[in-house]
């Protein structure tokens, strides 16, 4: 009996893992064309939030779809956040060029509306996935979770980060990064944020039950 109850729960710790594996296959080739990263992250994200409740159905299906579904807003907002970006960019580096002590201040200042930026990116297109909202509603609600929910917020973004530059480090983890990034790293961030997420949302689903 306990061989059985083992096994199965490999079983489904394997299945889980395939799943994963299809699901960050799916994203990369989706986000090939690049102005499609947002409707392809939002349908990882639709996926997912599914998943870490047990409630997903077939992976590929449900992926399209809601890449299908969410397809014009998300793009619109991945290219809003893209021109943001390179906004910010521009400015950081400009202020890299000021005098003194002045450039750290105003570095410092731009790091802070650089990580407000990935953090309401980082919730948008959960957002997208799970609610039915306009741009605007959306991002208003990303802003605001930003700051109600910071621990939360902290510890998605430090995990987005740290896969970045501990990828990034020296030649030898990008060699081990890259092949993890194409077989399973997109899909596992995603694993984990929407962990929290669970948690994050909590505050609009008791306000929609209360409606």
């Amino acid at each position: 009996m306990r061989f059985n109850l083992a096994d199965n729960a490999v079983t489904r710790a394997l299945s889980k893992i395939c799943d994963m594996v299809c699901l960050n296959i799916l994203w990369l080739v989706c986000c090939i064309p690049i102005v499609t990263i947002g409707a392809s992250t939002t349908a990882l994200y639709s996926v997912m939030l599914k998943m870490v409740k047990n409630e997903e159905g077939y992976i590929f299906r449900g992926f399209f779809k809601a890449f299908k579904e969410n397809f014009k807003q998300s793009t619109l907002m991945w290219l809003l956040f893209a021109v943001l970006w390179i906004v910010w960019w521009l400015d950081f580096n400009f202020a890299g060029s000021l005098p003194g002590q002045f450039s750290l201040v105003i570095r410092a200042f731009f790091l802070l509306l650089g990580f407000l930026l990935l953090s309401v990116m980082t919730y948008a297109f959960p957002l997208t996935a799970r609610y039915v909202n306009p741009i605007g509603a959306t991002l208003k609600n990303a802003l605001i979770l930003t700051v109600a929910k910071l621990p939360y917020t902290f510890l998605m973004v430090l995990v987005l980060v740290a896969a970045v530059l501990g990828s990034l480090w020296n030649t030898v983890t990008l060699m081990f990064a890259i092949p993890l990034w194409f077989l399973i790293g997109g899909s596992l961030i995603a694993w984990i944020d929407s962990w929290l997420l669970r948690r994050v949302f909590t505050v609009f689903e008791g306000k929609e039950q209360n409606e």
